[in-house]
């Protein structure tokens, strides 16, 4: 038994993981890790984890990327073991645990934008549009990280303009009073709001979510919001 999961430890698991399709029976983790060091981690994202007799499956491998991170693990090795979907679960779950009501890949008319996840709260009127971006280090550049946001900022606004075009086929739209631009990293980024947009790492985003009304308060002048012209209350 291991009494401390450390680095070497937490780069197997997820390697392991991403070769057998994020499922790994029970004996093949207690030659890696302890069963209760790994629940742990999921202990807050219900769900997410399937756990059979003798496999466990996991709908997303962020907690334990997150982990690993704290371990050491070069942030480069832990992007390449996570995907679009592991980063949408655990967004997802979050907003649900928010009473957001959400759209999975909106696809605009006109110009063609996709957008990962548009969240609307139906109660406050608040509308996230989130970018999901599990980068590697290489987007803490200023230069770099800036250029999506403002082009992430772009799309948020366009989805604005075109909301009567859209909310035929998203109805949900028509319920944001507003919409506010958000990308969702792996690493610890620059974490400060550019170019309009916020960047929020995953590790914070729970937060981000319940608190969401505070930051945007907070933050007004550095994310303005975007006024949606088809909402009906």
């Amino acid at each position: 038994m291991i009494s401390k999961v450390g680095l070497t430890t937490y780069t197997l698991l997820l390697k392991e993981l991403t070769r057998r399709d994020k499922c790994v029976s029970r004996e093949e983790l207690e030659k890696i890790a302890t069963l209760d060091q790994i629940l742990k981690d999921y202990v807050e994202v219900p769900n997410t984890l399937v756990n059979k007799a003798d496999v466990l499956c996991f709908k997303t491998l962020v907690p334990i990327a997150l982990r690993a991170l704290e371990y050491g693990v070069d942030p480069y090795v832990v992007a390449e073991t996570l995907d679009w979907r592991d980063f949408e679960e655990l967004v997802l779950h979050y907003l649900s645990l928010a009473d957001y009501e959400v759209i999975h890949s909106l696809k605009t008319f006109g110009k063609r934008y996709e957008i990962d996840v548009v969240a609307v709260n139906h109660t406050t009127g608040v509308g996230l549009v989130i970018d999901c971006k599990h980068w590697s280090p290489g987007y803490s550049k200023k230069s770099k990280l800036e250029y999506v946001a403002s082009n992430h900022r772009v799309k948020t606004e366009y989805i604005a303009r075109e909301c009567w075009s859209l909310r035929n086929k998203y109805k949900t739209l028509k319920k944001a009073r507003h919409f506010t631009p958000v990308i969702v990293t792996l690493t610890e980024v620059l974490k400060e709001p550019r170019k309009g947009c916020f960047v929020v790492p995953i590790s914070a985003f729970r937060d981000f979510v319940i608190n969401v009304q505070y930051y945007i308060d907070l933050l007004s002048k550095e994310v303005p919001l975007i006024p949606n012209p088809c909402y009906t209350p």
